[in-house]
């Protein structure tokens, strides 16, 4: 055994020698072996999620003159079924780009990088808060059509940082819906209706659950899916996205794109 160890040692110590890791900002900026996916310059620059935010939905207060969290008028009105949401990063610049690049162009190579983003949405918790994490799942003809589900991917790295156990067997997407990217948030809420289904309610009953997703754009499917895990018995689920879509910090330019696009 101790054998085994050392030879994996060495073959870690020469790939890092030989394969230096680079940035995955800026991709430039050499990075230490322990030094994470991201140099220091490019983690000061992401547009991070803080205080003051909404502590039900996870909805920041990007012009309020308060600086302590307070309920939104949403979660007032009518609280989501979820204990808490919570964002890394808004969904913008190179972030994005990395979320889009993994989703969509299938460059799985950008899932630690990510999953370190994500760990910050969580970092407030209590090592050992959660009894275990899920991630939102795929349709599976949407899983042969990509080849992997990205929030499966990125939630499996997250629970090896927290060192709590990952179920992908607790909850199923049973319906086929339509991609919800240029949906309404009403047509969002239709689409994803009834489309998930606990498959081992027992297992779900009375624990304390971390939901995975990599965008959180209306919060719909977060909903659904919380919904579904909490009617099985779940006693919290704590929601966590590593990007949140902010509309009011788009740029002029990407208002004119999606004008253009719609």
């Amino acid at each position: 055994m101790r054998v085994k160890v050392a030879l994996k040692t060495l073959v870690c110590s020469l790939k890092d020698l030989f394969f230096p890791r680079l940035c995955a900002g800026c991709f430039s900026a050499w990075l230490p072996p322990d030094g994470g996916f991201w140099c220091r310059q490019c983690l000061e620059t992401l547009p991070w999620i803080r205080s003051p935010c909404c502590p039900r939905c996870g909805r920041p207060f990007l012009k309020s003159t308060w600086h302590f969290d307070h309920l939104c008028g949403e979660c007032l009105i009518q609280a989501p079924p979820f204990t808490s949401a919570r964002s890394a990063v808004a969904h913008a610049g190179v972030a994005r780009d990395r979320i889009n690049q993994l989703k969509f162009s299938g460059q799985i190579y950008w899932a630690p990088a990510l999953a370190q983003l994500l760990e910050q949405a969580v970092q407030s918790r209590e090592p050992g808060s959660f009894d275990c994490i899920i991630a939102v799942p795929l349709h599976h003809r949407r899983l042969r059509q990509r080849g992997f589900n990205q929030s499966g991917l990125i939630a499996g790295m997250l629970g090896k940082s927290l060192r709590c156990p990952v179920r992908f067997d607790l909850l199923v997407r049973r319906q086929w819906t339509e991609p919800q990217t240029r949906l309404s948030r009403r047509e969002r809420l239709q689409n994803v209706r009834n489309a998930f289904s606990a498959a081992r309610p027992a297992q779900v009953k009375n624990r304390s659950i971390l939901l995975v997703d990599d965008v959180f754009t209306t919060g719909t499917t977060l909903v659904e899916c919380s919904k579904v895990l909490k009617k099985a018995g779940a006693s919290e689920v704590h929601a966590v996205t590593i990007s949140r879509s902010l509309p009011e910090m788009r740029t002029d330019v990407e208002k004119v794109g999606i004008a253009l696009e719609l």
